[in-house]
């Protein structure tokens, strides 16, 4: 069995056996979680919009300051490259590692020596970009790319020592960057329309899906409309999922492809399109499925291949989700 840790504008929850039960932070936003099992307890990372980061093993929660330059946290997951440690990207656009369960942490202060960082940027928010996801390609685990919004895609082939920031065919607002579990030079991106630079008339147009096939160094535009999720279902990684959409957090679609993004399918099985929202995140679960974390705080999940969305909350259950990690249940 699996646990289902949320992130909310309201705290932790804890999604069991289709139960929601508090896990604490009331009144703390929570953009960022992690989970990892400790003895018969879970060991959780919460990272707050602003507030900081949060931690507990099961007798209650700390704030975490130790390494620490930024209180605004957009992800934490495990180092794809150093088993035991652990990655956070923040606003503004900061990464940092820890290797003792997120008591303390260093930052991967390359980031801040690349030449024009100062000038990353969100629409939204008055710091200087945000890192939102970070990825390893299979067999190179020393190789990095993070997604940077307003910013590009930064690269590192020393385990993030010393990073590298390009756009991704023109797109500086990089939302998430992923690839094939098989072939690390399969490489996907979503991003959106803003940029850094004031563009011409007769520059492409920005946003939607892109694909490289030789790890990064050119890209092709697959998709147009503004993007900020796309998957490879590790249950199958014939597939590629994405969430476009014509405007930002409204009128979205779900799409899949089985050719590498050449050609798209709908995949919105089971819910109303266009969307009253979008898909910020897709994320897949222990048991195959994916589940999708929406612009206005719905959890939605389905099985690929299927694609028959539902709710994966509680019904009449009144929660927002701005997070989500998984954890197996204690034997």
């Amino acid at each position: 069995m699996v646990d289902a840790y949320i992130g909310t504008p309201d705290g932790v929850q804890l999604l069991r056996s289709s139960e929601l039960q508090p896990r604490g932070l009331e009144g703390q936003r929570i953009t960022a979680i992690h989970a990892w099992r400790d003895g018969p307890d879970a060991g959780l990372l919460a990272g707050s919009y602003g507030n900081g980061l949060f931690r507990t093993s099961g007798d209650g929660w700390s704030r975490v300051d130790a390494g620490l330059t930024a209180t605004a946290f957009r992800f934490i997951v495990p180092d794809p490259g150093r088993p035991g440690a652990i990655l956070a990207g923040t606003e503004p656009a900061r990464i940092f590692r820890s290797a003792d369960g997120g008591e303390s942490w260093s930052e991967l202060d390359g980031v801040t020596r690349i030449e024009g960082h100062e000038r990353w940027f969100l629409p939204y928010s008055p710091r200087a970009g945000a890192v939102r996801n970070v990825y390893s390609p299979p067999g190179r685990s020393d190789r990095l790319l993070a997604s940077v919004e307003v910013g590009g895609l930064l690269t590192s082939d020393d385990g993030g020592a010393s990073w590298t920031c390009r756009p991704i065919g023109g797109d500086e607002d990089v939302h998430h960057i992923t690839g094939h579990p098989d072939d690390p030079e399969l490489l996907y991106a979503a991003t959106g329309t803003a940029s850094l630079a004031r563009r011409g008339p007769g520059d492409p147009r920005p946003g939607g899906v892109a694909r490289s096939r030789d790890g990064g160094r050119t890209w092709d535009k697959l998709e147009t409309d503004y993007t900020r999720a796309t998957i490879v279902p590790p249950a199958r990684p014939e597939l590629l999922l994405a969430g476009p959409a014509p405007k930002v957090g409204q009128g979205g679609r779900i799409v899949v492809s089985s050719d590498g993004g050449d050609t798209w399918e709908q995949a919105g099985g089971g819910i109303d399109l266009p969307m009253p929202d979008m898909v910020e995140l897709f994320v897949a679960a222990p048991d195959g499925e994916i589940w999708a974390i929406c612009s206005r705080g719905r959890l939605l999940r389905a099985t690929p291949g299927e694609w028959s969305w539902r709710s994966a909350l509680p019904p009449g259950a009144d929660v927002a989700v701005e997070s989500i990690c998984f954890l197996p249940r204690a034997a």
